[in-house]
């Protein structure tokens, strides 16, 4: 297992555990993707792993309602699917690409959608400084102009800018579009 999977691997077990721990009443409550519930954002993740995966494997077929009960299946599949690849992963809308980079963004996303999640909950979102050392330069890479990934028909929003003041996390976020200040409105009793 290369380095950069084992902190790909270490990114989805931690928001595993997040999303294994939430209550139903949990799934409703809004997230910085704008539009988008909790439930939402881990359907768009199991769904969009899942697409890559299936490119390498035969699809499952146990799929259920609550996006909770497939998260962990789906995400040990894809960190198998990345082990067993090769070089080159064939993305399904986005055709060839290097595992490495495959990996980089991903392993990027993981962390910003578990702030998304930590933020959605009106919780800090604790990373271990190992994991943000690395993620920050690939999320300034990956968000630098010229970027196809915040592009216009990108899958990121415009990068905002980075504060020295905020933790890297609240940073990273930023750098992928979100606002590091965004909270969740309190829910009525």
């Amino acid at each position: 297992m290369t380095e950069l999977l084992r902190l790909d691997a270490t990114a989805l077990a931690l928001i595993g555990h997040d999303v294994a721990v939430l209550r139903d009443a949990d799934l409703d409550r809004p997230t910085p993707c704008t539009g988008w519930a909790v439930a939402d954002l881990i359907h768009h993740m199991n769904e969009r792993h899942e697409a890559v995966v299936t490119s390498l494997f035969a699809p499952l077929d146990d799929s259920t309602d609550d996006p909770r009960d497939g998260f962990a299946r789906t995400a040990a599949r894809w960190v198998v699917s990345m082990e067993q690849t090769g070089d080159v992963v064939n993305l399904p809308q986005a055709g060839p690409m290097a595992i490495e980079r495959v990996l980089s963004v991903h392993f990027v996303d993981m962390l910003v959608h578990r702030w998304d999640l930590s933020r959605a909950l009106g919780r800090t979102c604790s990373v271990p400084h190992r994991l943000t050392t690395v993620a920050l330069p690939i999320a300034r890479a990956i968000t630098a102009p010229g970027s196809p990934l915040n592009a216009r028909n990108g899958v990121y929003r415009p990068p905002l800018a980075e504060h020295r003041t905020l933790p890297a996390i609240d940073n990273i976020a930023a750098l992928l579009g979100r606002d590091p200040h965004w909270s969740a409105r309190p829910t009525p009793p």
